[in-house]
């Protein structure tokens, strides 16, 4: 194999082409921003991070003032240094997976440049990634599922890179190692699965296409010790500390939580395999197409070595997860790359036959079907019962996006009588940049948990009452910390913080108290400010059984307090519902 001819050609066409990338995820993403925090994911993983930053404890995650173990740290710090640079707020927190997505869609386009040398199918299978509904969604949101994505597709792109090298060569060896330093990341951003899977894909890719020589290969197990280099520390440091940790760690969260419905996130086979498909929107149509290519070389797979290993690495992440009891459609997200490298595959195929293919006009027109039904879908949420109250606000932002919807359907029709094939791809690809903005703006009005309206309400408040004690009462309301940069008391309903407060240490005294601790303060003459929902307002305030006053209200949030406030702050008009 000569290595020179398997280096990208780094000219003014591969940084054209780079930048054409990054221009397309910065305008799909370009209003990541807008929304609240999203609870409880958002507002718990911003919290972690705000709290590193004020305590100053990297190591042992706190949440609410209380340890928190159920992930390694890799996000949190990623989002603490983010909100370190650029301040607290809502675009600092969630800065961190936007920044890993366009990363991975740059590996994507440098590994492709290196084992197909094919320019246009490397840009295609990166524009292709970066603008699908799953990796585009998910690239905005402050969870864990994008960061691990992108380390472990790192991992797998860089291993890909490798095999395209001979063992003794330079360049094989060091991306192979950049295979293992990526995945050491990718077990400090979610665990055991930033090694299970690599290891996974590789073994049933090597024992699939017979080639033992991988198996065989000293570099793979001496790698393993990059990993632990990497992970290792972190684990001992914390259960140093936490004796109790090592084993609600490995035990509880890596196993139980996969063997097990102990999170309450089954999800039926049907639904699973239907995000699957639609999460490759609007590039969907193509997935039948490579599956019957595959088919087609089963007799001579070895001789299709680099289709039959992305297609091992999509399919053995689906089928783990199929199998679990715990899922979350973010757990998808590492198999979009793949998957759209060999879209781009197919498609580049099918544009340079003279014949047009029937099942490539019916995966345009899938697509195009599909943003007509989005556009009818957009028209139709503000009208919606449970949304009606923010008819304009949704309307404002779902409407233009029906309109972008209906015109690249009616002019994609067009486009495909004509054969213009590239034309409709552009198309769907600046579709998806403008509905997913819009779309992802105006959800905010969908999930109506967040306090945020009612911050401006507390805020000057707290700063007459500094001492003051701020309750989420009857639950968790997790962004309540973050937008009043303090901690709150939980009271009367831990949630998920349950999991660890009764261990040794675990900070539960700071925040934590009963129904039986807290309604005597509230009582008192102590200052208290509670945020709590409709459930509990009508229980215990509609009904008489206790007395505050209502400061301000949402939807399904209610902002009170146990005193009558002085006029000053009474008629600074901070009082009126939100």
């Amino acid at each position: 194999m000569v290595t020179s001819r398997l280096r990208p050609q780094v000219d003014r066409v591969f940084w054209c082409d780079l930048l054409i990338l990054t221009i397309v995820m910065a305008i799909g993403l370009c209003l990541y921003g807008i929304p609240v925090l999203f609870t409880p994911d958002e507002g718990r993983y911003a919290e972690i991070a705000r709290e590193m930053l004020v305590t100053h404890q990297y190591i042992v995650p706190h949440l609410d003032g209380i340890i928190y173990f159920e992930k390694p740290p890799m996000i949190y710090w990623l989002t603490a240094l983010s909100l370190k640079l650029f301040g607290l707020n809502d675009w600092a927190a969630r800065l961190p997976n936007p920044v890993l997505s366009l990363i991975g869609i740059w590996m994507s386009y440098v590994v492709c440049r290196i084992v197909f040398q094919k320019r246009s199918l490397a840009l295609w299978g990166a524009i292709i990634s970066g603008t699908s509904l799953l990796y585009l969604g998910g690239a905005r949101y402050l969870n864990l599922d994008a960061g691990v994505a992108f380390f472990l597709n790192a991992t797998m792109l860089s291993f890909w890179a490798s095999m395209q090298y001979s063992k003794k060569s330079y360049q094989g060896n060091l991306w192979l190692l950049v295979a293992f330093i990526f995945s050491g990341l990718a077990v400090m951003t979610k665990g055991l699965i930033g090694i299970v899977f690599p290891m996974m894909i590789i073994g049933l890719w090597s024992i699939f296409l017979s080639r033992w020589d991988v198996l065989k290969d000293i570099r793979l197990y001496l790698g393993l010790i990059v990993v632990a280099i990497i992970s290792v520390p972190w684990v001992i440091m914390v259960n140093n500390i936490h004796h109790e940790f090592f084993h609600y760690y490995v035990i509880v969260q890596q196993i139980l939580r996969y063997a097990t419905d102990e999170q309450g996130r089954q999800m039926s086979k049907f639904v699973y395999f239907g995000i699957f498909i639609i999460g490759f929107f609007p590039w969907f149509g193509f997935l039948p197409q490579v599956f019957n290519k595959l088919i087609s070389t089963w007799r001579v797979r070895r001789h299709h070595a680099d289709e039959w290993f992305l297609f091992i690495w999509g399919m053995a992440i689906l089928l783990f997860f199929a199998f679990s009891k715990s899922i979350l459609i973010g757990y998808l997200i590492p198999i979009v790359i793949p998957f759209s490298i060999l879209i781009a595959m197919r498609i580049e195929f099918s544009l340079s036959q003279k014949k047009d293919a029937r099942s490539t006009k019916a995966s345009f027109i899938a697509a195009l079907i599909l943003f007509a039904l989005m556009g009818i879908a957009f028209i139709v949420l503000p009208f919606i019962p449970n949304f009606s109250m923010f008819f304009n606000e949704i309307a404002a932002y779902f409407w233009p996006a029906a309109v972008v919807c209906f015109i690249v359907s009616i002019f994609g029709f067009r486009l495909l009588r004509k054969k213009a094939y590239k034309a409709m791809m552009l198309s769907f690809v600046v579709t998806m940049m403008i509905i997913l903005n819009l779309g992802w703006s105006g959800a905010q009005y969908f999930a109506q948990k967040s306090v945020k309206p009612l911050i401006p309400v507390v805020k000057p408040m707290l700063k007459a009452y500094p001492n003051a004690i701020v309750a989420n009462y009857g639950g968790y309301f997790y962004d309540a910390q973050f937008y009043l940069d303090r901690l709150t008391w939980i009271v009367a309903n831990a949630g998920e913080l349950e999991n660890t407060a009764n261990m040794p240490n675990s900070g539960a005294e700071k925040t934590l108290r009963t129904a039986e601790q807290f309604w005597p303060i509230w009582k008192s003459d102590q200052r208290v400010f509670m945020f709590t929902d409709k459930n509990n307002y009508e229980r215990y305030f509609v009904s008489g059984k206790e007395h505050g006053i209502l400061l301000a209200h949402t939807p399904k949030r209610y902002l009170l307090t146990n005193h009558q406030l002085p006029y000053k702050l009474r008629a600074s008009g901070f009082n009126l519902n939100a």
